[in-house]
């Protein structure tokens, strides 16, 4: 998935990202952005290798973006989003490169049932575990690599 597929605002955060003091090894776009499934009011899911500094600074320098999951990944396991409580690990993940340039995960998605899609309830739909792809979009902080497309 080239950048420029990106909706605007995850384009302006990657730039923002990409120039900060405490700039990441790499990002990796993952949900289903990654994984063919976004529709126009999907958010962009990133999976941000980099630093507890990352996390403060990113905190600190700016607001919450709108429409963005950002999880930075700050000891090589452990992840964190610096606006939302939203904290786990690759491991719990089953995070594995296949490639330098995609990775393979498990995620969790929330299917309604038909009946209460404007309303969510522990009864009212199912939560599936998906063999998910990643897409690196940044190899390192000098130089951008971007994926063409990950197909399932």
């Amino acid at each position: 998935m080239l950048l420029d597929a990106l909706p605007h605002s995850a384009q302006q955060f990657f730039r923002a990202l990409v120039v900060s003091t405490n700039a990441p090894q790499s990002v990796w776009l993952i949900g289903s952005r990654a994984n063919n499934r976004a529709d126009e009011q999907s958010d962009t899911d990133l999976l941000i290798f980099g630093s507890t500094l990352l996390i403060d600074e990113l905190r600190d320098s700016m607001p919450a973006p709108a429409d963005i999951d950002a999880l930075i990944v700050y000891n090589g396991n452990d992840y964190s989003d610096p606006w939302q409580n939203k904290r786990g690990s690759l491991a719990n993940l089953k995070w594995r490169l296949l490639t330098a340039e995609v990775a393979s995960y498990k995620g969790v998605r929330w299917i309604p049932d038909e009946e209460s899609e404007d309303e969510f309830s522990p009864d009212s739909g199912e939560l599936l575990t998906l063999d998910e792809r990643a897409c690196r979009i940044l190899a390192a902080p000098e130089h951008h690599h971007l994926c063409e497309q990950v197909s399932n």
